[in-house]
């Protein structure tokens, strides 16, 4: 049985269009991740050499804004995925190969001071880089949204329980209190989910992922 017969269609497809790409005639293909949305990876190795294919259905999955942030961290000197070819039409983006593990994989009390400095650094360089009308805002809206996931899914879903009015209240006050807190700060952009299972053991480190959603706000 080929590669080919194992794949489902779409993974099948996207394979054929990433060794047209790549003018390889055959490749090792394998998954590489996938992440909590519609997107799935892929590896692809011929010899030494290596990338990664990003597999998001146009229908489900909208790839500009991950091919907008990789171009404003490639200018910051972040080592994010470039960009080798796309086919926005049917969802594939062929991206560099920033390695299989991430920090969470290796990190531990001897390295850990080394690999969090290199972190802060390349974090620094992306706050640097900030400039409104780039990215979307980090608003009210959006900051609300991110505090409502703590009663509606730890509480209510995970927990199963119901706040009583007194306790919605005072968690409400609360949260006001933060979100004009970090209305009032400093603007800068903003990865969203800057941690050791989205940083990548790299050169230089760290290969920086799963930035598509950034924004510009509060500092902290």
């Amino acid at each position: 049985m080929t590669i080919s017969e194992l794949l489902d269609a779409r993974a099948a497809a996207a394979r054929d269009w990433a060794l047209a790409q790549l003018q390889l005639s055959d490749a090792s293909f394998e998954p590489a991740s996938a992440d909590a949305s519609f997107r799935r990876y892929f590896r692809i190795r011929a010899g030494e050499r290596s990338w990664v294919l990003m597999d998001a259905p146009p229908e489900k999955e909208n790839c500009q804004p991950f091919i907008h942030v990789a171009g404003l961290m490639a200018a910051a000197g972040i080592n994010a995925p470039r960009i080798h070819a796309q086919d926005l039409a049917r969802g594939y983006l062929l991206l560099s190969d920033l390695g299989r593990q991430t920090f969470l994989h290796v990190i531990n009390e001897s390295n850990a001071d080394e690999l969090f400095a290199a972190a802060i650094d390349a974090l620094i360089l992306w706050q640097r880089s900030s400039r409104p009308g780039v990215l979307p805002d980090y608003d009210d809206a959006l900051l609300r949204r991110e505090l409502g996931l703590f009663p509606d899914w730890y509480v209510a879903q995970h927990l199963r329980r119901e706040l009583a009015t007194h306790q919605r209240q005072r968690l409400d006050a609360v949260n006001d209190h933060l979100v004009q807190s970090a209305l009032a700060q400093p603007k800068v952009f903003v990865h969203r989910d800057y941690m050791p299972r989205n940083l990548m053991i790299s050169t230089p480190n760290p290969g920086v992922l799963d930035f598509q959603d950034a924004v510009y706000g509060p500092i902290t």
